[in-house]
């Protein structure tokens, strides 16, 4: 008997990105499925709400695979130990940003708790970790004007339009991503996401966040001719990190504990992008001097 076989497939899944736009599903995502279909996992990219809705899916299933912020997944590895596994912490960088049409505002502290917020949806990763710095501050906490869209640009939408005073996201540092373009054509203001109480936060002694100068306009043609250098704010990063179930969660020398081990390996030695829109992410964000982080920490 003859015949040609298929090439058997060691273990099938998801990978949980992001929007249908976003870097997540476009950029890296697709890296991701390449490498590990060498390994023989056929894992698909599939779009999400982000970070938060990442987790809960791998949690639901935990031979899938997720792409998301680190404070986020980490925050939920550490209160549910042994059920995810945090690989490669060293892909990529998201920053926090909030912009606004009003002028003054040069932090987020002591902000009017009327104020009318736009936040992506009640699932990103954008809206946990806001949620986070309220836990850090009463006047966040005390915001009770807060609206929830299908992502940063709508968010950033919203403003623009006069229907939020202020809009928060978690972002990479990309100036040539749609939302920084809509931000700098309607002449926005970034409001630095800085603190001392964002800085020291750690999970299972790991530090989460770190100040760093990015850049948040892009300098044009005729900027690099003159020279001039593009306008930059300093905020608060993280790195972005893949996760997947820890083996644990399968029978002890079951295969699906075995294969699950194999995926992290290989997750782990997986690549960030060389093309496309994530390498414009590192050279964009710069980390910030001690001196220069005390200075801006006295003036908060």
């Amino acid at each position: 008997m003859s015949g040609v076989s298929s090439t058997p497939v060691l273990a099938q899944g998801a990978i949980h990105a992001g929007s249908p736009t976003g870097s997540y599903t476009n950029d890296f995502c697709p890296q991701v499925e390449r490498a590990i279909r060498k390994e023989f996992f056929e894992h698909k990219c599939a779009t999400s709400q982000g970070s938060a809705d990442n987790v809960a899916r791998v949690l639901e299933n935990p031979k899938d695979i997720g792409i998301g912020q680190f404070d986020v997944v980490a925050a939920v590895a550490d209160e549910q130990p042994g059920r995810i596994a945090l690989v490669n912490p060293g892909i990529g960088l998201e920053c926090l940003y909030a912009v606004t049409r009003e002028s003054g505002i040069d932090n987020l502290r002591g902000l009017s708790p009327r104020m009318p917020v736009a936040l992506p949806s009640e699932r990103s990763g954008s809206t946990a970790t806001f949620r986070y710095l309220q836990s850090m501050d009463e006047s966040l906490a005390n915001m009770r004007n807060i609206t929830y869209f299908d992502g940063a640009m709508e968010a950033v939408q919203a403003v623009i339009d006069g229907n939020a005073a202020l809009a928060f996201f978690v972002q990479f540092p990309n100036t040539q991503n749609p939302v920084f373009k809509a931000i700098n054509d309607a002449g926005l203001n970034f409001v630095p996401v800085v603190n001392r109480q964002i800085l020291r936060r750690e999970v299972a002694g790991q530090q989460i966040y770190q100040p760093q100068e990015v850049v948040v306009t892009p300098a044009g043609l005729l900027g690099r001719l003159a020279g001039r250098e593009p306008d930059k704010v300093i905020t608060t990063c993280m790195p972005v990190v893949l996760f997947t179930g820890d083996p644990s969660v399968f029978a002890e020398g079951s295969d699906e504990a075995q294969d699950q081990a194999d995926l992290i390996k290989h997750l782990a030695a997986t690549k960030a992008p060389d093309s496309g829109n994530w390498t414009d992410v590192l050279k964009n964000a710069v980390s910030v001097s001690r001196e220069r982080m005390q200075e801006m920490m006295d003036r908060f």
